[in-house]
């Protein structure tokens, strides 16, 4: 049976003059109008060539304003000598994504850049309730003559309409505000926002653009899933903005051309990452976001929605997760500590793989912890800017213990300890029998190559087998590679669930969990219950939180904010936001083999006082895809250890059980 291989589009929007007919004039605001950039038409340009080269996009779509083609720039009046058609206005950059919905179809890909100004423009008396009084849009080039921005909520319903019909999504905005949806220059030339703005009342033609505007708002339905918005959070969708929502993202020359720095640092690293012509094989967008925010001075790209998916992909490798890495003479320092479940011994692995060193970590303090490099390498990591990730837990004096029914036989025992030291350092113990103990893991063997795990109530949320977990395969070998998979899994998620907050202090803060649209609390919820999450800051601090969830699926995943970093909720202030549980995504024998009655969710709140912390490296992926991890595993030679500091930071957890499911 043929198919056909997707196809892959692209919108590239680059505007470097702004059109002014006078339109916008008042007595109200003096004149308005927005100073030309001079490296928006260049990004585009530079990003088309990308696309082409290392991608093969067949289907770009280019509307610019460049300052050759316009007239009278100076006056930013006049009329291009390009068609009109081809110019980034409002009507044409509708048209486009009209066309992209008419031509592509689902599992087709859709890549959307802007490069111009953005601006803070007044709310429309018909906005979406959800939108701020001051939303964060995309100047238009006819922006000046009349016509409407591109606002967040707009640009999200047209991507989300797209979304609807299965086509996945990337867009990276370099302007302004692009964080919230939205540019500047120095090193920077100039910035991507208009100098000395006087916000302009809105015109009769924009509120028209709301009146399907309403519906916008859905829920996306994951294993613990926030409530969708162009920023949060949607399925197949995936944002990169250049700077946060209060930031300027700048233009920067290079080579005597002007380039927005966000667009110019990604090319360079993407081309750098692109493995001779094969793509970007591990790069995913959080690793991106990190490169960007070590190269880019002033603005702090994020990323928004599918950020763990790699690369223009839609594979989400959700092994491991890379954690930039700081040199301090021959000392590694790297932003993951006690409080992150990582002891004397843990090991990471720096990448990209030509550095071929695992690190051993000799020291940990709260947040961080250090590995000691030699001369040599620590003159080729200066050279670079490589990152690390996790290959090797130490799960503290305890380790592992774990029960192997004697029916296994000694050779299997043999192949399992082997594969499980490959995957954690700490002390591991088999049992081939277990009297008194009630706290071990167990492997227990069901005919001849078949096995079940099965762990205390209070770690794996029932007294079943741990499920959905497929251990069958034709050879002991194999088998006892699977089970160690799982087990080392395991190992680390009851690691994480024990984490406890170093703070004497009460906790300066209230955390309220229930069903969402006022539904009664009950004991036990149905799938897919919709609930409100509410924290209140009680404190006269400002404090820095992030929400995880420990799922029955034994994943692990950061539900609030969508980006890495913590969310700052300001003294005395109130934050909520909506989210549901419903069974995660999976092959078909998983769906076949997935727990609905009772699951257990634990939404941890974690909140941290004086500065925040990234939480990241606590994220694991579900137990059937724990596999996804080994490749990267491979022990180091040598350890250390060392004195463990105090913390420099208060940090609190917050964890309160919901159960879903039915009760048969």
């Amino acid at each position: 049976m043929c198919t056909d291989m997707p196809k892959r589009y692209a919108l590239l929007i680059g505007i470097d003059v702004y059109l002014n007919d006078g339109s916008r004039d008042s007595s109200t605001y003096r004149k308005l109008s927005l100073h030309n950039l001079r490296g928006c038409k260049n990004d585009v340009e530079a990003i088309n060539d990308f696309l082409r080269d290392e991608y093969k996009f067949e289907k770009i779509s280019i509307l610019s304003s460049p300052v050759a083609v316009i007239k009278d720039e100076e006056k930013g009046s006049g009329s291009s000598v390009e068609p009109q058609n081809r110019l980034p206005t409002f009507a044409n950059i509708e048209a486009e994504f009209d066309a992209v919905y008419v031509n592509a179809a689902a599992g087709d890909f859709f890549f959307f850049h802007y490069s111009g100004h953005g601006a803070l423009l007044p709310r429309q008396k018909d906005s979406p309730k959800s939108s701020r009084m001051e939303e964060p849009s995309l100047i238009t080039a006819d922006f000046c003559c009349g016509q409407p921005a591109v606002r967040g909520w707009k640009l999200n319903q047209w991507l989300r309409k797209l979304n609807k019909k299965g086509i996945q999504i990337v867009v990276t905005l370099d302007s302004c505000y692009s964080g919230g949806s939205w540019r500047t220059t120095g090193e920077y030339i100039s910035y991507r926002t208009p100098n000395n703005f006087s916000v302009p009342s809105n015109l009769p033609i924009e509120d028209q653009t709301t009146a399907d505007s309403h519906n916008i708002m859905e829920l996306v339905l994951r294993d613990a899933g926030m409530e969708s918005s162009w920023s949060i959070n949607p399925n197949s969708f995936t944002l990169i903005a250049a700077c946060g929502i209060k930031e300027k993202a700048a233009e920067k020359a290079i080579n005597g051309k002007l380039y927005g720095a966000f667009t110019w640092e990604l090319l360079q690293y993407l081309r750098k990452s692109n493995n001779n012509g094969k793509g970007c094989l591990n790069v995913t967008y959080r690793m991106i976001s990190d490169q960007l925010n070590m190269r880019l001075e002033g603005q702090t790209p994020a990323v928004y929605g599918r950020d763990r998916l790699l690369f223009f992909g839609s594979y989400e490798p959700f092994s491991v997760t890379p954690l930039v890495m700081q040199l301090q003479d021959n000392k590694v320092v790297i932003p993951a500590g006690r409080a992150h479940g990582i002891n004397v011994g843990s090991e990471f692995r720096v990448l990209p793989e030509i550095y071929g060193v695992a690190l051993s970590v000799n020291k940990v303090e709260e947040f961080q912890c250090n590995a000691i490099v030699s001369d040599e390498f620590s003159l080729k990591l200066k050279e670079g800017r490589p990152v690390v990730i996790s290959s090797r837990w130490s799960l503290g004096e305890e380790g592992l213990r774990v029960y192997v029914d004697p029916a296994f036989g000694s050779d299997f025992r043999n192949k399992l300890q082997n594969r499980l030291e490959e995957r954690i350092v700490s002390p591991i113990k088999l049992l081939d029998s277990i009297k008194n103990e009630t706290d071990v893991l167990k492997l227990d063997k069901l005919g001849e190559d078949d096995a079940v795990i099965q762990g205390p109530a209070w770690l794996t949320g029932t007294k079943d087998p741990v499920r959905p977990l497929n251990l069958r395969h034709g050879s002991l070998k194999d088998l006892a590679a699977e089970a160690a998979l799982a087990l080392a899994h395991l190992a680390r998620f009851r690691q994480i669930l024990l984490l406890q907050s170093s703070s004497l202090e009460p906790p300066p803060f209230s955390v309220d969990i229930k069903p969402a649209n006022n539904g009664p609390v009950a004991n036990l919820y149905p799938l897919n219950q919709k609930f409100k999450f509410m924290f209140e800051n009680k404190s006269d601090d400002e404090l820095y939180i992030t929400v995880i969830v420990l799922s029955p699926n034994f994943s692990i995943e950061q539900l609030y904010p969508s980006r890495d970093y913590p969310q700052t909720i300001s003294p005395g202030s109130v934050k909520s936001f909506n989210f549901s549980m419903a069974l995660p995504d999976g092959p078909e024998w998983v769906k076949k083999s997935l727990c609905r009655t009772f699951r257990r969710d634990i939404i941890r709140t974690l909140v941290t006082r004086r500065r925040p912390v990234s939480w990241k490296s606590l994220e694991q992926p579900n137990i059937w895809d724990a596999s996804l991890t080994s490749f990267l595993q491979k022990p180091s030679s040598t350890r250390e250890s060392s004195a463990v500091f105090g913390p420099d930071v208060d940090w609190w957890s917050d964890d309160q059980k919901i159960i879903t499911g039915s009760c048969e």
